[in-house]
This record gives structure tokens, sequence and C-alpha cells, in this order.
């Protein structure tokens, strides 16, 4: 699935914050609202999160690029990336290194 990715310009721009999403950007990933991280998938277009100022955090991930991979760190949870399994067909989750939190992105 391709992803989307638009610029959270309401947060520090070094730590290039991203909304992260699929559908054309027409669904948002998050992380949630409550005291724990919930990774969800979300009916919210990234651009309408571009406009928004305070309520974006939980939307917003910090995208660091090392070598050839790139990781995504939880705005609203610091210290928890998006992760992998290492087996197909198995859902993305939040997770604290050491959990497969390193993908490689093909730009189209």
């Amino acid at each position: 699935e391709p992803i989307s990715v638009v610029p959270n310009r309401h947060l520090e721009r070094r730590r290039c914050p991203l909304f992260v999403g699929i559908r054309g950007g027409t669904q948002a990933l998050s992380c949630g609202t409550g005291p724990k991280p919930q990774l969800k998938l979300e009916e919210v277009g990234l651009l309408d999160l571009f406009s928004r100022e305070d309520t974006a955090t939980p939307y917003t991930f910090y995208k660091t690029f090392g070598g050839s991979t790139h990781t995504f760190e939880a705005a609203a949870f610091p210290g928890c990336f998006l992760s992998t399994a290492p087996g197909p067909g198995e859902e993305l989750a939040l997770a604290a290194p050491p959990a497969i939190t390193t993908f490689y992105l093909i730009r189209k």
C-alpha cells in the first residue's frame, strides 16, 4: 500500500514531523489520545490535519533517516515507533526498539 505524507508545520521542523496516511491521504495513522499508545487508522484527511494546530499531535510521527532506512516515532508517545513484524501480512504496531522499527521506502 503506498503511503502519503504531509508535514506538520506546527511542531519542531528539524525533527521532520509528518502526518502519515494511505488511500491518497484520506486516512491517517493515529497513535491515540489515551494513556497508552494505540495505533489506528482513522478517516481523516492529511490536508485537514495540516490545517490544525493543537489537535494534530496524535497523528504526527517524527521521521528519522539513517542510511537507507527511515524510522517514525510517535510525537505523542516519545520512544514508541511504527514497527512491523518479521512475517508477511502482519499489521503495523507501535513499539520500542529492539522491535523492527526501520523501514525501506521507495519514492514514486
